[in-house]
């Protein structure tokens, strides 16, 4: 049998806040690693230890979520993402009950960009489909996103669109969601050149939604973004979130990402870290190996982590990593 050195940290912060931060982060070294399950980083929610996490927009399937071991899973809002696909608040209840635990669900929602198949979509905006919003289109709608079809760029510092999401998560909180994930936080990067300050912009977007929300669903529920972790440096937008989603951090699909690229997507997230958020990793390797190092990676830093398929389309469940 071979001996296997095993190194453990544990840091505990005390916080006042309702999110705190617990981590374990252990590395274990043997020669035949590969099979061996790795220990586990651990976050504080709302008192409540969560140390896996899932992300599934697609074919989504109540039982399995509800059998579902994972302590947070982030979903649609809906069923097929249109408004006759939405969840009840029946239906969100049961998914996040599992006898005697309970997992949280966070609500997919984006905030930078609209989508032509939600309900807020008007068909006359773009009839002819060409990209391009028609005449009498809403001022903040901007053309659509060229490798997303039916993903459009919006002015999303205008009124009229943060109304648009205000409406969006009424229905996420009356469904019963624990928090809300937001995407395309990065959409300021598309107008930098078009309007001065497009960063504060969007922090200002999102200390906005995140005011509205938890005045509507109490300080508990949790807020979230995706990506554009460089506006972590911006002490004022940390204190609008609750935790962050980080996507290719350590893998592009199977390729191994630029040092660099990896280097600084860590430095940001450790503010995160350093501020008692929880920090959410969800890369695309595919094969075993990867997959391990993708984890180790993810423990080694002090994240929780996800290895996924690019679609999005199932519950992923790993030997070295199971949900628990």
């Amino acid at each position: 049998m071979q001996k296997k050195v095993v190194f453990i940290i544990v840091i505990i912060i005390i916080l006042g806040g309702s999110i705190g931060s617990i981590y374990l982060i252990s590395n274990l070294f043997n020669n035949d690693n590969d099979n061996e399950e790795l220990l586990r980083v651990e976050f504080n929610m709302n008192g409540v230890v969560i140390d896996d996490f899932a992300y599934l927009l697609q074919d989504i399937n109540k039982e399995t979520i509800r059998n579902s071991k994972y302590d947070l899973i982030i979903i649609d809002y809906s069923l097929d993402g249109n408004e006759e696909g939405e969840f009840s608040n029946s239906e969100v209840n049961y998914m996040k009950s599992t006898g005697d635990n309970e997992k949280f669900l966070l609500s997919y929602i984006s905030i930078g960009e609209a989508e032509n198949y939600r309900f807020y979509w008007e068909e006359s905006w773009d009839a002819n489909h060409d990209g391009i919003p028609d005449p009498g289109a809403p001022n903040w709608l901007d053309i659509e996103n060229p490798e997303w079809e039916g993903n459009y760029k919006v002015k999303f510092w205008m009124i009229e669109w943060e109304q648009i999401i205000f409406n969006y998560l009424d229905k996420i909180v009356t469904a019963g969601f624990d928090g809300i994930y937001m995407d395309i936080i990065d959409a300021y990067d598309f107008y930098q050149g078009e309007i001065q300050n497009s960063d504060w912009k969007m922090i200002d977007f999102v200390g906005n939604i995140s005011s509205y929300v938890k005045n509507e669903a109490g300080d508990n529920f949790s807020i979230f973004v995706q990506n554009a972790d460089e506006l972590l440096l911006n002490s004022t937008y940390l204190e609008h979130i609750d935790g962050i989603g980080r996507e290719d951090l350590f893998y592009f699909d199977n390729i191994v990402t630029d040092d660099s690229w990896r280097d600084q997507g860590i430095f940001n997230l450790n503010k995160a870290i350093d501020n008692n958020k929880i920090v959410l990793i969800t890369d695309y390797p595919q094969s075993s190996s990867l997959k391990y190092d993708f984890y180790s990676n993810c423990i080694t830093n002090g994240f929780l982590g996800y290895a996924a398929d690019r679609e999005l389309d199932n519950l992923k469940e790993y030997d070295l990593y199971p949900s628990t």
